[in-house]
């Protein structure tokens, strides 16, 4: 597989509104979806830097990314809407570099037996990789074939460590879920974005549900958390899970209408957001 490298266009993003009097809106507690076990590819030196328009913005600093939809071949069934569903986040971890790659076809995951090392060199390095409809059980609408896959993005720390990075607000909102390793924070602004948190530690926790949190503001930290399955601890490998849905529902350009909370292509915003925060955008909030 061949990878080029392009310059990404600039394009400028409005600023995020600060915190008005009146309390946002209170939607629905988004509900909790089954656990995941995650990990997947290997990193190569020559990267496709290809994505949509919107993937662009002032103050970028590019880095190796694959495209949006290119998932590691034989992973799942990929998808085809690179919209930038939600322009304008901040990263959601606090440290960079981060490596957005899977959990399931890389060193550690099931799917390679023959690395068993979560913290291969592999793993942490560039390009990034696409994983959302990667196989799975859960419910996606959004995949090309069938409706299930995986539901988000999921990123690496800095470095294959535990309960050691910060994972913070995506925008300002208020949080709408907490559970033994999920954390969602409805957006302020219109569309309402839901951004859901996975694996984080949950004794580190800094939100509560109802609590109002600022654009990089500390959640918790990242960790190997898959929670409690009849009281027994159970772990994953060390990441975010990183998901987008719609707060309510929405059509696409080809008429079909998205219901509210369904999951949507995360990739293409947190290349953007990425390469902002390697240009200095998104404070890390106490």
């Amino acid at each position: 597989m061949i990878r080029m490298l392009f310059a990404v266009a600039v394009i400028g993003f409005a600023a995020i509104s600060l915190w008005a009097c009146d309390s946002p809106p209170e939607p629905a507690p988004v509900p909790e979806v089954g656990t995941e076990t995650e990990t997947a590819s290997e990193a190569a030196s020559e990267i496709a830097h290809e994505t949509s328009s919107e993937v662009a913005s002032s103050g970028a600093a590019p880095f190796p990314y694959d495209p949006p939809t290119q998932l590691i071949a034989g992973s799942g069934p990929s998808y085809t809407n690179t919209k930038n569903w939600a322009p304008g986040i901040c990263f959601p971890l606090a440290d960079t570099p981060s490596y957005a790659n899977s959990q399931v076809w890389k060193p550690g995951g099931y799917e390679r037996p023959d690395n068993p090392s979560q913290c291969a060199p592999e793993n942490y390095a560039y390009p990034w990789q696409d994983n959302f409809c990667e196989t799975r059980t859960g419910t996606n609408m959004m995949c090309k074939t069938g409706t299930k896959g995986h539901q988000g993005q999921d990123i690496r720390p800095k470095t294959c460590k535990t309960n050691t990075y910060w994972a913070v607000a995506a925008e300002d909102g208020v949080v709408t879920n907490v559970a033994s390793m999920t954390v969602a924070i409805t957006g302020k602004s219109s569309p309402y974005r839901i951004y859901r948190y996975l694996h984080m530690q949950s004794s580190t926790l800094k939100v509560a549900y109802g609590d109002h949190v600022v654009r990089g503001q500390k959640l918790g930290l990242v960790s190997n958390n898959l929670g409690l399955k009849n009281g027994v601890q159970q772990y994953t490998t060390i990441h975010m899970h990183f998901e987008v849905r719609v707060a309510q529902a929405e059509t696409l350009p080809d008429g079909t209408v998205l219901s509210a909370n369904t999951f949507v292509p995360p990739y293409v915003a947190l290349v953007d957001a990425y390469e902002r925060k390697l240009g200095g955008d998104c404070q890390t909030i106490e």
